[in-house]
């Protein structure tokens, strides 16, 4: 199973929740995990920045091939640039686009 998780809330309890999500999903021995992305747009923006209370967590679903995208878009309107981003964590220029074009290739789609 692909799995794509959009994180778009700025509150501080979302970000906890999106990135204990994807470690319950690749917890669970029920599932057979194939894939698994976080895309970022809007508020969420601060779950990815240096700085954030969910590094260690982060850092360790990276290690274990969750990839973590940011769209360009939201970045661009921000205060923050791409060398406060985290590591690993790669831009997108749509984070709607990026969302649509993995749905289409088989990722399910859930919005914590």
């Amino acid at each position: 199973m692909k799995v794509v998780f959009h994180h778009s809330s700025d509150d501080a309890e979302m970000h906890a929740r999106v990135v204990n999500n994807v470690a319950n999903l690749l917890a669970d021995e029920t599932v057979d995990v194939e894939a698994v992305a976080v895309v970022v747009n809007g508020g969420g923006l601060g779950l990815l920045v240096d700085g954030t209370d969910h590094r260690e967590l982060i850092e360790s679903l990276q290690e274990r091939n969750v990839l973590f995208k940011q769209c360009e878009n939201t970045l661009a309107r921000s205060d923050w640039e791409e060398t406060d981003l985290l590591d690993g964590v790669e831009i997108v220029s749509s984070g709607v686009g990026e969302l649509a074009r993995l749905q289409s290739e088989g990722y399910a789609y859930i919005k914590p």
